[in-house]
């Protein structure tokens, strides 16, 4: 896999988001592009959550980054689901970013929550900045700020505040197409959210005991999508009473926001994602 290929599913794999960014291959030089992906996870903290970043500093062609609130309402057709990660051999240069970390702070919460992340070499060759640190998190409430100290000759240094994601609760998805198709609700947020929610209906075909394809759509964050029913022919057909295959929704709400630094570009993406198992 070469580090072009690494951008794209760089942003589909770790922040499970369709056209979070944009990579051309051959346009352009490589210049700095950072990639900060922040998980609300359970913690079994006060909150019930905490913030989990992973983030990359690397050079490539980058062309931009395509923010959460810009994606309009889309389904792509049953394909394999993605085994690609972001491990691999990148080609990717790392760039040294010097210090960076992480601080939680909101209305409800006033306190100032920081953590600093420290780098790992993986097995990709790529440089990833993480902490294992439990940091308390009020979803929704909390904006998350990151702090990139910069280095000579390294990644420019940066600022930027983003908001966490609120946590939601998703319902049961059918089993059969009814009507247009299959209608997916969970607990939405207001008109104009720049949040977006990815819903990916896994399923095991013929030949797997585990899901192997998916239909993956982008659906406005108010709550309530149908999936229309030409996509959903194997979520069906794996649902048969006789013979039920293995099936799961995914359901991710996701902000991403992109914005340059010096001569570079970078994207910070938040969510937080829900499981159903059929």
């Amino acid at each position: 896999m070469n580090h072009r290929k690494f951008v794209v599913a760089g942003c589909l794999g770790l922040a499970a988001i369709a056209a979070a960014c944009t990579s051309t291959v051959g346009i352009g030089e490589a210049r700095p592009f950072a990639f900060i992906d922040v998980r609300e996870l359970p913690n079994g903290g006060p909150s019930g959550f905490g913030a989990y970043p992973s983030a990359i500093f690397i050079k490539d062609r980058v062309t931009g980054v395509v923010p959460s609130s810009a994606l309009a309402e889309s389904c792509q057709p049953p394909a394999a689901i993605p085994a690609d990660n972001g491990t691999g051999t990148s080609g990717a240069a790392n760039l040294d970013p010097g210090a960076v970390s992480m601080t939680l702070k909101g209305p409800v919460d006033t306190t100032t929550r920081t953590v600093t992340l420290s780098p790992t070499l993986s097995s990709d060759g790529l440089v990833r900045y993480t902490t294992t640190s439990t940091t308390r998190l009020l979803t929704g409430s909390d904006s998350i700020r990151f702090t990139v100290q910069g280095q000579a000759g390294g990644f420019p240094p940066f600022n930027v505040n983003t908001a966490s994601v609120a946590h939601f609760v998703a319902q049961p998805v059918d089993d059969s197409i009814v009507g247009l198709g299959i209608r997916v609700q969970w607990t939405g947020l207001a008109a104009g959210s720049p949040t977006r929610v990815q819903i990916a209906l896994q399923y095991a075909d013929s030949t797997s005991t585990v899901p192997n394809l998916e239909v993956r759509c982008i659906a406005i964050d108010d709550g309530d999508y149908t999936i229309p029913r030409q996509y959903l022919t194997g979520w069906q057909d794996a649902g048969v009473d006789s013979a039920p295959r293995q099936r799961k929704a995914i359901l991710s709400r996701f902000n991403t926001i992109g914005f340059n630094v010096a001569d570079g570009i970078a994207a910070i993406v938040t969510r937080i994602d829900t499981t159903i198992v059929k």
